[in-house]
């Protein structure tokens, strides 16, 4: 900028004197007597010297109207400005893209007019002209522009993918001499300059002119796009569209919290599932033919071994099990089956939501692992389900994720473990299932028939056995029972599945999340049936 303070302003200030004929800087103006009396007015920037600029710095120029040999400003006069080449005689060329914000202003009361003048886009000298009709005076003010060394360069995204919802905002950078396909990856890496904008919003660069650039686009790190721009010059009009495309899903870094659940009508699922709670009932009798027997059976089971014999003839001679059956009424029969088989079916409805099957889904080698952590209402271990699955993933290029998995269980295990749940809401004061069932089979009301027909009618069951002893036995017996029915089935079901979903993105490109559905089979010794759900997933805490 220093070379340009050699130059001189043209005629900072004119007069009538030394203003050339028919464009000096002073002139005549009437007076409030109606113009009997003239006055000359002289024009005059607030500068003298040349004002150096950068390609579009804005700056205030100010004009000054008094009165010749006067101290005081003139009346206000009306200015005009306009922008005219550098030998100050021509007009501005179409190339001068300099503006102004106002060409015609009134000075104020201090005899002074502004305008605000923004320097054009590429180096170059030129001249503002003020001048006043009703002084016919002018005067002129000398601008230069010096090189910059940089311009501004609008940065155009193209993006056609399916992730346009998820883009909050663009983000562009500037590599100085390099081309794209020296930068890896996508999106490639940040250059120095950088600058955000929010989708249709102007994204607009500084970048340096006179050398090559790779530019680069990028929406968060899951789109990316570059391309080459050859050397530019200073000035406006600078702009490249770039080209972006998806950065394909990560599914190396993607750890999900998995839900899975039959929430679609499966009849032949729950027929099937109905066999394994049946079987679970069924068991609760041992080898006995009645719910009142196999109680008998369990508590001479629990009877210490040198008492089973004075168990057995109490049990004869009293006719415990006619005098329960009589005690217990129409309920009788299935006095353990009952509220058994209630709780067995009930559990089951945990499988039909969307969360019946929940665990984290995580990357291993080039598969995945599935790990549970409920099954419905209980944990893995107990409901019978293994401790992790494998499974097959793979990401499409429309950012859906295909899985690939067999479940399996065993199959009592799993229906008992998902009774217990009803089973407490039905007996909150119990602390497990067994404890539920004893409440519901009465054992207190057990040892009070058995003592009443016992060995000592009123004071003990059989040789040394009170009442309290005969409640002890028949929470034991009916605890084997429950035994007996976690461990009814032999062979495990396993249930294939195939599930597909959408893929919410993470800033990376990793999976953030998942919605869709699955279809699957589920194969047990009585047959198979097909079964489909929603499915649905979240990041990993």
């Amino acid at each position: 900028m220093a070379g340009f303070t050699a130059f001189c302003a043209a005629c900072g200030s004119a007069s009538e004197d030394s203003a050339p004929s028919g464009a000096g800087g002073v002139g005549a103006g009437g007076a409030d007597n109606g113009g009997s009396q003239q006055y000359k007015i002289e024009l005059a920037f607030d500068t003298t010297d040349v004002i150096p600029l950068k390609p579009k710095e804005s700056v205030e120029l100010t004009v000054l109207a008094t009165l010749v040999n006067e101290t005081t400003p003139a009346a206000q006069y009306p200015i005009r400005f306009a922008l005219t080449g550098s030998n100050q005689s021509d007009a501005a060329t179409d190339e001068l893209d300099a503006v102004l914000d106002a060409t015609d202003v009134q000075t104020d009361a201090q005899g002074k007019a502004h305008v605000t003048l923004i320097a054009p886009s590429k180096p170059t000298r030129f001249s503002v002209r003020a001048s006043s009709t009703a002084a016919k005076a002018f005067v002129f003010q000398t601008v230069t522009v010096s090189a910059a060394g940089i311009t501004d360069l609008r940065v155009l995204p193209s993006y056609s993918g399916t992730r346009a919802s998820q883009i909050t905002k663009w983000t562009a950078t500037a590599h100085v001499g390099v081309s794209c396909s020296s930068l890896d990856g996508n999106p490639p890496p940040d250059g120095k300059v950088i600058r955000s904008a929010k989708p249709n919003a102007a994204l607009v660069l500084p970048v340096p002119v006179d050398v090559d650039l790779a530019v680069t686009i990028r929406a968060g790190h899951f789109i990316g796009g570059c391309v080459n721009v050859p050397a530019l010059s200073e000035g406006d009009g600078n702009q490249v569209l770039v080209y972006a495309s998806d950065r394909p899903l990560d599914l190396s870094a993607t750890n999900l919290l998995l839900n899975l659940g039959a929430s679609n009508p499966h009849p032949e699922f729950d027929k099937l599932l109905q066999a394994s709670t049946s079987l679970a009932e069924s068991a609760l009798l041992g080898s006995a033919k009645t719910d009142v027997a196999a109680l008998l059976d369990g508590m001479r089971e629990a009877t210490p071994a040198v008492n089973r014999e004075a168990f057995d003839v109490a049990r004869s001679e009293s006719a415990w099990e006619s005098a329960l059956e009589s005690a217990f009424g129409k309920g009788a029969a299935r006095r353990m089956r009952d509220p058994a088989a209630r709780w067995l079916s009930a559990g089951l409805l945990a499988l039909n939501a969307p969360d019946a099957f929940v665990g984290l889904l995580e990357p291993f080698s080039t598969e995945a692992t599935f790990t549970p952590s409920a099954v419905g209402t209980a944990s893995p271990s107990a409901a019978g389900v293994p401790g992790f699955f494998v499974v097959d993933w793979s990401a499409k290029s429309n950012d859906t994720v295909v899985l690939g998995m067999q479940l399996n269980w065993e199959p009592s295990h799993l229906v008992t473990a998902l009774a217990v749940a009803p089973a407490l809401a039905e007996f909150p004061e119990a602390t497990s299932v067994e404890r539920a069932l004893a409440l519901s089979v009465n054992c207190t009301q057990v040892a009070q028939v058995l003592v009443t027909y016992g060995e000592s009618p009123g004071s003990a069951t059989f040789t040394g056995c009170d009442e309290n002893c005969a409640v002890s036995l028949c929470n034991s017996a009916v605890a084997a029972a429950w035994g007996r029915a976690k461990l009814s089935s032999a062979q495990t079901d396993t249930l294939s599945i195939t599930a597909t979903g959408a893929a919410q993105i993470g800033d990376d490109a990793r999976v953030a999340g998942l919605s869709g559905s699955w279809v699957g089979e589920l194969q047990t010794e009585n047959g198979s049936a097909q079964v489909s759900g929603a499915l649905s997933a979240s990041s990993a805490p």
